[in-house]
């Protein structure tokens, strides 16, 4: 070997390590609160769990920042695209379900308005019956009410001898007997235009009997009253005056008699008319309806605001 040759040059010596151990200190320089813990970097390698090392090739992407943009924007596309879709199927199959429906209440409204137009053909039809109706109806009416005005005149009379002979009152004569009919009050006129001695009396009556007569006494005159008031057919029956006065009788005037001349008066009620009234129109006199106030103002007031 020659002088020249080149000698092998000694492998370079790994670096050695430093040392994480730190130089002792003596027991006075120690914390005794860390005495038997490990130093903070020590215990956080020792946690560690570092995976082994696997050689992965390098990735580079080439691309430019515009085409990844595009094809960002070409993703997003298409999922909206498939969303309208599945919206636009969604509402095809809710509405192919809810036809049956629509078309059931379609025929349905077609059926009503057919049965519609025929009722209204038969009202058409049924007019002139509905009018005539109304007509038979107004003069039945009619024919009621003047039937119910007419009184039984005959009866008042033969109804105030029978009270005479209820009473017992034999003796008593009548002067003079007048009966005035009034007729049937209509709803909110007076339902008695006679002299009554109840002034709160709810009694109707259609006309007043009024009459003159003589009686052997007093007490004949009270008997009168109490069979008349009995009887339905009058109403408020009383005396209006009485006079007693002595009269001779017997044979050349041998005796007085005593003789009670009186006058006095009564209601006919509704039981004097040829056909008595229903409930509903004695309803009607005794308690007329009250008069709505008019929603339109009068012309005056009209004028007045103008």
């Amino acid at each position: 070997m020659s002088d020249t040759e080149a000698t092998p040059a000694a492998a370079p010596t790994p670096a050695r390590r430093r040392s994480r151990k730190q130089e002792k200190k003596s027991l006075w320089q120690m914390d005794l609160s860390s005495i038997g813990k490990k130093d903070d970097a020590e215990a956080f390698e020792d946690r560690i769990e570092r995976p082994p090392f696997e050689p992965t090739l390098p990735q580079v992407n080439l691309l430019p920042q515009q085409v990844r943009d595009s094809m960002a924007i070409g993703q997003v596309r298409n999922w909206s695209i498939a969303a309208i879709a599945a919206l636009l199927v969604i509402a095809g199959g809710l509405w192919w379900l809810q036809g049956s429906t629509i078309e059931r209440a379609e025929a349905d409204l077609a059926a009503a308005t057919a049965e519609n137009a025929q009722l209204r053909d038969d009202v058409a039809a049924l007019t002139p019956v509905k009018q005539m109706y109304e007509q038979i109806t107004r003069l039945q009416d009619i024919v009621t009410t003047t039937l119910a005005s007419q009184p039984q005149a005959a009866v008042v009379i033969d109804r105030l001898a029978q009270a005479v002979t209820a009473a017992g009152a034999g003796d008593i004569t009548f002067t003079s007997v007048d009966v005035l009919y009034s007729g049937i009050p209509q709803p909110g006129d007076p339902i008695n235009a006679c002299p009554n001695p109840d002034p709160f009396g709810t009694d109707i009556t259609i006309g007043c009997l009024t009459f003159a007569a003589e009686a052997g006494n007093r007490d004949q005159v009270s008997a009168l009253l109490r069979a008349l008031d009995e009887d339905p057919l009058f109403v408020g029956p009383y005396v209006t005056s009485t006079t007693a006065t002595e009269v001779s009788a017997g044979a050349e005037g041998s005796r007085t008699e005593t003789v009670v001349a009186f006058s006095g008066s009564a209601g006919v009620s509704l039981e004097g008319l040829q056909t008595l009234l229903t409930p509903e129109q004695v309803e009607a006199i005794l308690n007329p309806p009250k008069p709505e106030a008019s929603a339109e103002a009068s012309p005056a007031a009209e004028g007045e605001a103008s």
